[in-house]
């Protein structure tokens, strides 16, 4: 392709985007709100799986004795329930182990720190592993029954909620991207079509010519791709900036949800988020010229 030809079609795509005006500022803006709300389920769902494996990689069963139940009592069950079918391996902490940990886990809660001040109101336990995930449910029943057991909590029952809660929410993004894409792809191509019958007499003089379809369609598909792409930018630096600002908020009162960290975020969203305002961009003008030229 020679540089006179690629100057032109930069020069062709110049005119049309800033002859546009306002239509192409509302493709912009379609684009970046389609791209935003992508890219808000893909955070929602990344952060809901990294809580999820988060849980999953603590405990799989964490139980509490009675306060009423004996250092003795506890130590002779704890060795009961090693013997247990099912059971990989049990791990004994005391309420001052335990009140340690959180406090490791949790170093600026506030909130924790004046509930501590008032006294220990953790209870000795222990975190039981089993060999398979379908044994926790079982071994779970069997711990809750026993009468020195304050509470068993089955993680995996979290785990499971919080997969549900992932599906749910992925499918409803689905379905809200894809209305917004068809919106998007409406407002491109009228944008598109404007231009193109503004020049529609320069076209046919062009076709008379000799120009063949695709040299008089690129500047078309450039307007779409630079609509797409700055739509994207501008997405992708509100989901970088918006989740920054979630991330100090939590880091403050949620201090407890293992937040994805920031650049996991950015990495997961950008190429996705790039990649769509393009295809929207080259597909809306595709759809634009269609009528106006050749197949």
């Amino acid at each position: 392709m020679r540089l006179r030809t690629i100057g032109y079609f930069l020069r062709e795509t110049g005119r049309g985007l800033t002859g546009s005006g306002w239509m192409s500022l509302a493709s912009v803006t379609t684009v970046a709100l389609a791209l935003f709300v992508l890219a808000f389920f893909s955070v929602l769902s990344l952060n809901i799986n990294q809580a999820a494996g988060a849980i999953n990689r603590q405990v799989e069963v964490r139980v509490f004795f009675k306060p009423t139940t004996t250092h003795a009592a506890e130590m002779t069950f704890v060795t009961q329930v090693r013997h247990w079918p099912g059971v990989r391996r049990v791990n004994y902490f005391t309420k001052a182990q335990a009140l340690n940990q959180l406090r490791a886990q949790f170093p600026h809660d506030q909130a924790l720190f004046q509930l501590i001040k008032q006294g220990n109101p953790l209870y000795d336990g222990f975190d039981l592993y089993s060999h398979k995930a379908g044994q926790i449910p079982d071994l779970a029943r069997r711990l809750r029954s026993t009468p020195i057991v304050q509470e068993a909590l089955d993680q995996n029952l979290v785990i499971q909620r919080l997969q549900a809660l992932t599906t749910v929410m992925t499918d409803a993004g689905y379905v809200i991207e894809i209305m917004l894409a068809l919106a998007t792809l409406f407002i491109i191509s009228n944008t598109i079509r404007l231009g193109v019958f503004a020049r529609r007499r320069e076209i046919q003089v062009m076709k008379l010519v000799g120009a063949t379809d695709w040299l008089i369609r690129w500047p078309f598909l450039l307007e779409g791709v630079v609509l797409g792409l700055v739509g994207a930018g501008l997405a992708d630096v509100a989901v970088s900036f918006g989740y920054h600002w979630v991330g100090v908020q939590a880091a403050k009162s949620l201090s407890f949800f293992p937040l994805a960290p920031t650049a996991t975020v950015e990495h997961s969203t950008e190429l996705p988020t790039l990649v769509g305002g393009v295809a929207m961009g080259l597909v809306g003008s595709l759809w634009a010229v269609r009528r106006f030229l050749r197949a």
